[in-house]
C-alpha cells in the first residue's frame, strides 16, 4: 500500500492547463478541453473528465486520450488520500500507473506518450520504484533528441537527472547536472526540487497537440 506522501506527490506532477489553445476540431474533445482548461477540480466532475476520456480512447484509440485517463485516475487517488480513503487511494494509483504503463505499451514507438509518462514519473517519490522506467523513458527520448526543441531536450535531461538520484547512481547524476550547468546555470532550480515544474507551451504545442491530431 503506498504512503501518504507517495501519493501526495502524484497531485503536483499531474495537468493544470489552463491554455487558452485553438486546437481544431479534433476526434478527442475530451482530451482538447483538458488541454484547454485542466482537469476538473471538483471529485464528481473529475470522475466524470476521466470516465469520458476512457470512453474516448476506446471510440477513437487517440493515445492522449489514454495518458490523460492514467493522469485522471491519479488525481483521484490523490483526493481519495486527501479524505484519509487509503484503501481507495492505492487502488486508483495503481490503476492509474498500470494504464499510464498500458499508454506506452500500446503506442511504444511514439516519443510523445513516452515523454509524458517521463514527465509524471520524474517527480514521484524515489520509493515508488519508478526511476527504473524514467531511465529507459528518457534514453529512448535523448536517442530521438532531434525530435524536440532545445527547451524539450533540456528538460527531458533533468527528468534523466532526477532519475538518476532516485535510483541511486550518485556519480552519474552528478555528472549530468555538472553538464545541464555548464549549459545553462539558471535550469538546474527546476530538477533539484522536489515540485514538477509547470507545465510549459513547448509541452503543449510539441508533445500534447501532435497527440491530439493523431500524429
Amino acid at each position: 500500500m503506498m504512503r501518504n506522501s507517495q501519493i501526495l506527490l502524484i497531485l503536483a506532477c499531474l495537468l493544470t492547463l489552463p491554455w487558452a489553445v485553438n486546437a481544431s476540431t479534433s476526434a478527442a474533445p475530451v482530451a482538447q478541453r483538458v488541454i484547454q482548461h485542466g482537469f476538473p477540480t471538483q471529485p464528481r466532475a473529475l470522475a466524470n473528465t476521466t470516465e469520458a476520456l476512457f470512453t474516448e480512447y476506446h471510440q477513437n484509440h487517440n493515445a492522449l486520450s489514454l495518458v490523460f485517463y492514467a493522469y485522471g485516475v491519479l488525481r483521484q487517488a490523490d483526493h481519495f488520500m486527501t479524505v484519509n480513503d487509503v484503501i481507495r487511494a492505492s487502488e486508483y494509483a495503481k490503476t492509474g500507473f498500470f494504464y499510464l504503463d498500458e499508454a506506452v505499451e500500446r503506442h511504444e514507438d511514439n516519443l510523445q506518450v513516452r515523454y509524458l509518462r517521463a514527465r509524471l514519473d520524474a517527480w514521484l517519490a524515489a520509493d515508488l520504484g519508478r526511476c527504473v522506467i524514467t531511465l529507459k523513458d528518457t534514453a529512448e527520448l535523448l536517442n530521438h533528441a532531434q525530435a524536440f526543441n532545445a527547451p524539450l531536450v533540456k528538460r527531458i535531461e533533468g527528468m534523466r537527472y532526477r532519475a538518476l538520484l532516485n535510483c541511486h547512481y550518485p556519480q552519474q547524476a552528478d555528472a549530468l547536472l555538472a553538464q545541464i550547468k555548464s549549459q545553462d546555470p539558471g535550469a538546474t532550480a527546476a530538477w533539484v526540487s522536489d515540485r514538477a515544474p509547470e507545465w510549459d507551451m513547448n509541452e503543449v504545442t510539441q508533445v500534447m497537440l501532435p497527440l491530439l491530431k493523431g500524429k
